[in-house]
């Protein structure tokens, strides 16, 4: 959501004001879930990937994806 104001220079420096009270409450880096700590991790390890296919690869991908690199 975006709201767009004018404030005069008080109703500014107010704002400021609890801006500034706000971020020592929240603070800005949360913690990363488990999920956002595996996702950056296999991400690190180049893990991640994607393949362009069809919508049934789940059922028939030993149909369509080339194995001859595995032992």
């Amino acid at each position: 959501m975006q709201i767009t104001i004018e404030l005069n220079n008080q109703h500014l420096e107010t704002l400021h004001e609890q801006e500034e009270k706000l971020k020592k409450i929240f603070p800005q880096k949360k913690e990363q879930t488990e999920g956002e700590k595996a996702y950056q991790l296999m991400l690190q390890s180049g893990f991640i990937g994607c393949v362009e296919s069809n919508e049934n690869l789940s059922e028939n991908y030993k149909e369509h994806l080339d194995w001859n690199h595995k032992i």
